[in-house]
């Protein structure tokens, strides 16, 4: 049995989720919710933050090194390159977009939406137990202050250098997308599915799980930027054509 430990709102879930059912690999999936969520993965994991995966009573932590345990242990095949150079290369560029959009929309995000309670409260209960909300109603400022201090989200210096990091990687994956059709050349590599997975909450994909609300209007300049460009409508794409959850 193989459990994938997650949040429907985490985009690293996302991603180690979509390599899964990608690559036809059954599991079955424990959604947890954010502030809670540590009495489970402190149990079973070095840090607090999911995904984890559970296999053989090993646990593994991190969407990336899911990834790599999917090619290295459960017969993944079409994602992570042979090669062990080509894969050390993947695994550079892998960390650049975690870094850049992963961590980049979690600080530029919360730097807007943990001021509307409502919206995140919505978001955190998506999908949760009946209690969430009301955990919410009393924890929520328990909670939103670990995460903005977390993301470094009410730091405007920070904030800043993450929108402009987010769009220079932006601006590097237009110049390759606009000469093929996916990052992995003819077809999608796990470059193409972390950084679907990762800009999914600024792209709003129809297809995802979440139904992604608006962007804050102090937001507005920054997805105007981004908008109808060559690696926001590969995002669109790739849920289009190629994330087909599996029957778990």
């Amino acid at each position: 049995m193989i459990t994938l430990y997650t949040f429907n709102i985490s985009h690293f879930s996302e991603k180690a989720r979509w390599a899964l059912d990608y690559e036809g690999v059954a599991y079955q999936e424990r959604v947890l919710l954010p502030g809670p969520h540590q009495l489970v993965t402190r149990r079973i994991a070095p840090r607090s933050h999911v995904p984890v995966l559970e296999h053989d009573g090993e646990f593994v932590q991190g969407s990336g090194a899911i990834m790599d345990y999917l090619a290295d242990r459960l017969g993944g095949t079409r994602l992570t390159a042979k090669d062990p150079h080509e894969r050390a290369r993947e695994g550079q560029r892998e960390q650049a977009f975690d870094n850049a959009f992963g961590l980049g929309v979690q600080r530029v995000i919360y730097s807007e939406i943990l001021k509307d309670r409502a919206m995140v409260t919505d978001l955190w209960a998506f999908g949760g137990p009946f209690w969430a909300r009301g955990f919410y109603r009393l924890a929520y400022p328990a909670v939103a202050s670990v995460v903005k201090r977390m993301y470094k989200a009410n730091d405007p210096q920070a904030v800043a250098k993450a929108k402009q990091r987010f769009v220079e990687v932006f601006d590097e994956l237009d110049a390759v997308l606009e000469k093929q059709a996916y990052l992995g050349g003819d077809a999608p590599n796990r470059s193409d599915i972390t950084v679907a997975a990762l800009l999914a909450p600024i792209c709003r994909v129809p297809e995802h799980r979440m139904t992604w609300p608006a962007l804050p209007p102090a937001l507005a300049s920054f997805e105007a930027e981004l908008k109808g460009r060559p690696t926001w409508n590969h995002v669109l794409h790739m849920y289009r054509a190629h994330r087909k959850p599996a029957q778990h």
